[in-house]
């Protein structure tokens, strides 16, 4: 089932709707990595102006945030999940890392966020290598995808 979404900057008013989406998100998706403490987040110096948000029925329902040819950030509220809302906000991620001029992306994800993964190799992502998170030391994967020359015109 897909459902409707506009995909468009945030506005100022709505950078701590953001913020809550990430917590509420990587706080229900890392739980048992950081048990018993939150996730360690750190907001100080995000460029929320440069993120792009998938909004439906006025609520902001997941968000992408691109730097240089990375995808530092992807998160959609679960009851939004397998709607067509995160591969909509990635395709728009991956059409801003074109537009700068890159030909690949890359992005990283936990390994043992085996729903994520699955998800970024159906969107045609690769393995490229296995390493352990520089602080935290769990297991952590770098994919990564050949963007096509024509893709950057997409937004």
């Amino acid at each position: 089932m897909t459902i409707e979404v506009v995909m468009r900057r945030p506005q100022s008013s709505e950078y701590n709707s953001v913020r809550a989406l990430i917590e509420t998100v990587a706080n229900e998706t890392f739980k048992d990595l950081f048990a018993p403490n939150p996730v360690p987040l750190k907001f100080e110096d995000e460029d929320w102006p440069l993120a792009w948000v998938a909004v439906s029925d006025e609520k902001i329902v997941g968000v992408i945030i691109t730097n240089q040819e990375w995808v530092s950030d992807l998160w959609v509220f679960r009851e939004h999940r397998r709607q067509g809302v995160g591969s909509r906000l990635l395709a728009q991620g991956e059409a801003e890392i074109a537009a700068r001029g890159h030909q690949k992306c890359c992005l990283r994800v936990v390994r043992s966020n085996a729903v994520a993964v699955k998800f970024y190799l159906s969107q045609g992502w690769q393995i490229a290598r296995e390493f352990a998170h520089e602080k935290y030391h769990h297991a952590m994967l770098e994919m990564a995808k050949s963007l096509p020359e024509k893709l950057g015109g997409a937004f």
